[in-house]
């Protein structure tokens, strides 16, 4: 196989894998046999609500579907695991600028959605919370939300940043900006699967080109996968605290989850 057929082959495969993961967690809420006869025999086990019980679940699934998609896409195609984890002492301070630059450059895109036609009133904020998996963070313990959001976070940066990316960069020699346009492309898209409204899509989508971009420059500028994981894990707990604070301040739904 030519080197270009290679890489259309690993392009295919990434792409194939991303959209059946995200869209996995569609199928596994809403369609699956087999979560719901799980859940019914744990309940008759487990002092817990369904919903609870289910959320934990379907993050379960989430995190070892992503990876079990990296490690296949890894072992295909002959990832160097060292170097994505090696990072000099000097590259940390590059992780304060990760994490400010996801946040702000999120806040920034959604607020120059919120001027398009349709897409303004901060109580349109309140769609966000019923994406599916944040209805279902909703029913967790409010210790375990950041824990699992964080966790789902590093699954999401090891397969894009870390296995994508990092073969992009590496194995096929791409230029840093397209690597880190197609990862970011690829990640957006099974964000964009999981939402169900044009609000929705702003907001998630918003986010998920920030994360893209922010965290592409900081695998492409380290040769580390550990910045972008660390800036991500952070950016959503961020949010997710910010979401909890307009929901005790206006009593109800979050209608803030990004700026205004």
């Amino acid at each position: 196989m030519t080197d270009g057929g290679r890489l259309a082959f690993f392009l295919a495969a990434a792409l194939a894998l991303s959209l059946a993961w995200a869209r996995a967690l569609w199928y596994f809420d809403e369609r699956s046999p087999l979560v719901r006869r799980l859940l019914f025999w744990a309940l008759g086990h487990l002092r817990t609500s369904a919903g609870r019980l289910k959320a934990l679940l379907l993050s379960a699934l989430y995190c070892a579907l992503g990876g079990l998609a990296g490690a296949l896409l890894a072992l295909t195609f002959g990832l160097p695991f060292r170097a994505l984890f090696g990072l000099e002492a000097r590259q940390w301070s590059l992780a304060i600028l990760g994490i400010v630059g996801e946040i702000s450059l999120a806040n920034l895109l959604v607020s120059v959605g919120t001027l398009l036609p349709g897409f303004s009133g901060g109580a349109r904020f309140a769609e966000v919370e019923e994406i599916p998996w944040m209805k279902g963070m909703a029913e967790l313990p409010r210790w375990a939300v950041p824990l699992l959001a964080a966790l789902a976070a590093v699954v999401e940066e090891l397969f894009f940043r870390g296995v994508v990316l990092g073969l992009l960069l590496m194995r096929f020699g791409l230029a840093p900006a397209l690597a880190i346009a197609i990862s970011a492309l690829l990640f957006l898209l099974g964000q964009l699967i999981q939402v169900r409204t044009a609000f929705q899509a702003l907001v998630v989508g918003s986010g998920s080109v920030a994360i893209g971009l922010v965290g592409g420059l900081l695998v492409a500028a380290t040769g580390s996968v550990v910045l972008a994981v660390v800036a991500h894990a952070s950016f959503v707990v961020f949010f997710l605290a910010r979401g909890e604070r307009a929901r005790n301040q206006f009593g109800g739904p979050a209608r803030e989850v990004v700026a205004r």
